[in-house]
């Protein structure tokens, strides 16, 4: 059984392992497209295919986007909608908010306890909530340094 990290976290599980769980069938393409989420980080679909398109230059488009929504359905992966740019994805790991710098892009994990949101009166009485999602803006540390 191999380990595979999530930002420095072992996940107990492997990606076949994973696939089985979920019910779906262990692909050629859908491992790959699992690795290089895992590589990558935060890549959309476009930067998945010209990657992936390197090791499996038969591979189509079509092909990255329908595996891409199998398995965010299974729960393997999740969408990440950052405003003014194209969805990213990332392997679902839990709740969590992300944080984007506003002068490179970068877009990392800030692991977070939102479970209070969940019973929080004022969201409660407004809505059931089912999933969170939060991005905080500003500017990373490595362009504060480089004061742009």
């Amino acid at each position: 059984m191999k380990l595979y990290k999530i930002k420095g976290k072992e996940k107990a599980l492997s990606f076949e392992e994973d696939l089985k769980q979920s019910g779906l069938k262990i692909t050629p393409q859908r491992m790959a497209i699992l690795k290089e989420i895992q590589k990558c980080g935060h890549p959309t679909i476009e930067e998945i295919y010209e990657n992936i398109l390197q090791e499996h230059p038969s591979i189509s488009l079509a092909t990255i986007y329908k595996n891409i929504i199998s398995l965010c359905e299974a729960g393997l992966l999740q969408e990440i909608r950052i405003n003014m740019q194209k969805q990213r994805y990332e392997i679902a790991h839990g709740e969590h908010m992300h944080t984007v710098c506003t002068i490179c892009g970068k877009i990392e994990d800030l692991e977070m306890n939102l479970n209070h949101l969940y019973t929080n009166k004022s969201v409660i009485q407004k809505i059931a909530p089912s999933y969170i999602a939060a991005v905080v803006y500003g500017k990373c540390l490595e362009c504060q340094k480089s004061k742009k």
